[in-house]
């Protein structure tokens, strides 16, 4: 990524997410409305890039995804999470029940449907 200047990528989490056409790498971005902030690492895949033989593309992605960087998480779960939620959404747990972000204290976000962990605060 053009833009980093220090940091530590073993110590983070680098998903494939759908992200608005505009994206730009190495440009922090929200993630959905819960406040989360992702650093796309790729260039945004457009249709156009899938069907051009001649582009080199991260293995993987999907027309409108980009490789991202999720800032302040380091574990990834695959729990069940309330339907209600959407994705980028806030994730609280409450009594062992994971909830909406009124019911609880909140641990993470919504991130291609599992739960993203937020680094303590």
């Amino acid at each position: 990524m053009k833009t980093r200047a220090h940091g530590s990528p073993d110590q983070g989490i680098t998903l494939p997410l759908t992200v608005p056409e505009g994206a730009q790498e190495g440009i922090p971005m929200p993630y959905g409305s819960g406040g989360l902030i992702v650093v796309p690492v790729t260039a945004r895949v457009t249709e156009a890039d899938l069907k051009n033989p001649a582009k080199s593309l991260p293995q993987g992605l999907r027309a409108g995804q980009a490789s991202c960087y999720l800032v302040g998480v380091q574990l990834v779960l695959s729990v069940p999470l309330p339907d209600g939620i959407p994705e980028g959404g806030v994730v609280a747990v409450q009594e062992g029940a994971f909830s909406d972000p009124a019911m609880g204290t909140i641990v993470g976000w919504k991130v291609n449907g599992k739960l993203a962990l937020r680094s303590s605060q």
